[in-house]
């Protein structure tokens, strides 16, 4: 237990944070979601969301988001699982990333960029990786982020 409370505090942040963004989506892609799991996913409370439903959106491709708003609604529930005690893997190391700049994360606000980084840079010693390269190639994403968030708006 001890190992999670140091990021309560930034998960708390994660969500007030992203909390403007209140869309769930219209609409979701028909091949990778049910009518059923659609439904669900935009009622459940965004804390309430499952591991199972918030790895599915973890795993989405940046096309088959509606929006970049949407994504951000989605945001801290998807960082939240990938941490303890869930442990959601991610699709593979470097796709939250690639997500992220894909919709536009050198454009989003100071406090989002800094709230996602610190909490990446807080999560990464709790992660076991296959292999130490994989580590390496983590934080080389974090650092990849922060110096997009040192671009002009």
């Amino acid at each position: 237990m001890e190992a999670q409370e140091p990021l309560d505090k930034i998960v708390d942040d994660l969500y007030v944070v992203f909390a403007r963004y209140g869309d769930s989506g219209g609409d979701f892609c028909s091949y990778c979601y049910s009518e059923l799991d659609m439904r669900r996913i935009k009622t459940t409370t965004l804390r309430e969301l499952s591991a199972d439903d918030a790895r599915t959106l973890l795993w989405e491709s940046p096309d088959h988001w509606e929006s970049q708003d949407v994504y951000r609604h989605y945001l801290p529930r998807m960082l939240e699982v990938m941490g303890p005690p869930l442990w959601v893997e991610d699709l593979y190391g470097e796709h939250l990333f690639d997500t992220a700049r894909a919709l536009g994360f050198a454009n989003w606000s100071p406090a989002e960029r800094t709230v996602v980084t610190d909490y990446l840079r807080k999560l990464e010693p709790l992660m076991t990786f296959p292999s130490p390269g994989d580590r390496e190639v983590f934080i080389n994403q974090i650092e990849g982020l922060e110096k997009l968030s040192n671009t002009p708006l």
